[in-house]
């Protein structure tokens, strides 16, 4: 009788804390429903965990890759959670690890993240490609800049990935 009395208690404690923790984020979520970053990109923010979004990205590329020969690695934490708009860091990523595989047949890409000091997170996504020209690196993220020898893309992929990491508060750079 006592133990089924603890487990009651138990139960009626957890029901309530679960009662509070779905109130908590209901407000959250009301108050960040209208967020708009200052280019004007609506955010609709909520914790997630980025490695199942990676694994999904992973997943869906695979085509693209194996048809390229590149293999895709996800190195992220199975333990890292973000507060982002997923649907847009799921943009960002995807444009990133398309790009690579393009630039990295054969080859490999990895995507990566950490926890920084600050509470923000950073992102990478790498290949062993054979890299970029120098001259191009400093227009890499400008409207319509397109690798003009390559496939004839839009060269709007790595604008947009620019203006939903700005839309975050967050930066892009580059590496060759």
């Amino acid at each position: 009788l006592a133990l089924d009395n603890d487990v009651f208690v138990m139960a009626r404690t957890l029901h309530r804390n679960v009662e509070r923790i779905e109130s908590l984020v209901d407000k959250v979520m009301k108050e960040s429903e209208h967020v708009e970053s200052d280019s004007g990109i609506k955010l609709e923010c909520r914790g997630f965990d980025l490695w199942p979004l990676v694994e999904a990205l992973a997943r869906d590329l695979d085509p693209v890759a194996q048809a390229a020969g590149t293999v895709l690695i996800n190195r992220v934490p199975e333990d890292l959670a973000l507060w982002a708009d997923a649907s847009l860091v799921r943009r960002i990523l995807q444009n990133l690890i398309a790009n690579a595989i393009q630039n990295a047949p054969r080859g490999e890409v990895v995507t990566e993240a950490a926890p920084l000091a600050d509470g923000s997170v950073e992102c990478r996504v790498s290949d062993n490609g054979s890299g970029i020209p120098p001259d191009r690196i400093a227009t890499l993220f400008d409207k319509f800049e397109t690798d003009r020898e390559g496939d004839g893309g839009t060269g709007l992929g790595l604008s947009i990935v620019k203006a939903f990491a700005e839309a975050h508060g967050g930066t892009v750079t580059v590496e060759s």
